[in-house]
């Protein structure tokens, strides 16, 4: 009978460790099938920008009436064109491959913080029950420097409050903005770029990872701003950034 037992536990296991087996091998497909369609659709990118840049550079030259600069400016606007495709494309290619499929799109993780509790957290702001339904966005937690392809780890944290204390409705965005050569371009958001969650009341904490151009040059600054809205109250919006080293 123990003998019985023992085998039926170990078949249990052998399954278990099969299915997590193939749920990560699953897993890590998806992420490659993911990998090779952003690389691919940034090259596309990348190209398509470089040669509107040529063009670009090539128009005006000759509107200047310079010809004999023409071959110059175009290369010249066909690199940039190039270089700010590159800053750019990374993101818009994985958006458009996440569209694909959308079970590529990377989860974010809501944890409710156990160090803070409500009435202190109630107290931080002050909070009255004729206030209605109240969040804060705290803090957005993430390093001020990553590594070009580097992923960036981010820990927002939101306060809610409710007259009741009870949970409520939380309409969480998220929008990234990449920064070259003094201009700011906003991009897809590598993530869900926004989801609503019933939220407990307290400081609540949603961490996520947010993937970076492996081809980002040094000195490029990624902006995420962070937003949050609940009971009909205006969204409340915080940002960070952090810079390509």
């Amino acid at each position: 009978m123990i003998a019985r037992t023992f085998g039926f536990r170990v078949a249990l296991l052998a399954i278990g460790l099969n299915f997590y087996a193939a749920s990560a091998m699953a897993q890590e497909s998806a992420y490659a099938d993911l990998n090779a369609c952003t690389k691919g659709e940034q090259m596309r990118l990348v190209g398509k920008g470089a040669v509107i840049g040529l063009l670009g550079g090539l128009g005006g030259a000759f509107a200047t009436g310079k010809k004999d600069k023409a071959a110059k400016a175009a290369l010249v606007g066909a690199a940039v064109g190039g270089a700010a495709g590159l800053a750019t494309a990374y993101y818009t290619a994985i958006d458009t491959c996440k569209k694909m499929n959308p079970s590529w799109i990377p989860e974010s993780r809501l944890v409710r913080d156990p160090s803070k509790s409500y009435k202190q957290v109630k107290q931080e702001h002050h909070y009255q029950a004729r206030d209605g339904v109240l969040v804060k966005v705290q803090d957005i937690g993430m390093p001020t420097s990553v590594r070009p392809g580097e992923a960036v780890p981010i820990d927002a944290v939101l306060d809610i409050m409710t007259p009741d204390d009870a949970e409520t409705s939380v309409v969480l965005e998220r929008k990234l903005f990449v920064k070259t050569d003094g201009q700011e371009t906003q991009v897809p958001f590598p993530a869900a770029n926004n989801a609503t969650r019933t939220v407990e009341a307290g400081r609540n904490h949603e961490t996520l990872s947010m993937a970076t151009s492996p081809d980002a040059a040094p000195g490029t600054v990624y902006r995420v701003e962070m937003t949050a809205s609940a009971g009909g109250k205006p969204p409340v919006t915080l940002s960070k950034s952090v810079t390509v080293i």
